[in-house]
């Protein structure tokens, strides 16, 4: 029974560390969980951007942007209108692709998304297409959505999101 004890008691020990670990693991990952918060920029003074977070009850997030910092604006597209390298993420129906686009063939369009995974999707008139565009420090404008990706208050990346359709 003392062994079983003691065999619990190092179980808890070694769970409790993993979990901690986990937890500081997405502590520095930054805001948002993943590296990223979602939301709308509500304030620009200077280089410093401040998102209100999408995510309910999560604290706003400030930032500064620098000359290393990537801006890039979501931008509609028709399938005519892409070419092999562009930055996209492709809505058909059911099928989603993120990533850059490595081949177009008619209607196929190949895309390789995170961890060179490659997915061909095949664009139909109601298909929705977004291309990431480069994009300028100046094009930052309180009332945007935005995707900020941040870490120790330094901006790496920000992304203009596309109006939704209505």
């Amino acid at each position: 029974m003392k062994r079983f004890s003691i065999l619990l008691g190092v179980v808890a020990v070694i769970a409790l560390l993993t979990v901690t670990g986990a937890f500081a693991e997405e502590a520095k990952k930054g805001p948002g969980g993943r590296g990223g918060t979602m939301g709308e920029l509500v304030k620009i003074d200077g280089k410093n951007l401040t998102i209100k977070s999408a995510r309910e009850g999560a604290p706003d997030v400030t930032a500064a942007a620098d000359d290393a910092t990537e801006i890039f604006a979501e931008v509609p597209a028709k399938l005519g209108e892409l070419k092999v390298g562009d930055r996209v993420r492709i809505t058909q129906g059911d099928k989603r692709a993120y990533g850059e686009i490595t081949k177009i063939e008619g209607k196929d369009v190949t895309v390789k998304g995170r961890g060179d995974e490659t997915q061909t999707i095949t664009v139909g008139a109601d298909a929705v297409i977004i291309v990431m565009a480069k994009a300028k420090f100046e094009d930052l404008k309180v009332g945007q959505q935005v995707m900020m990706s941040a870490r120790e208050g330094k901006v790496a990346r920000i992304t203009i999101r596309a109006p939704e359709k209505k």
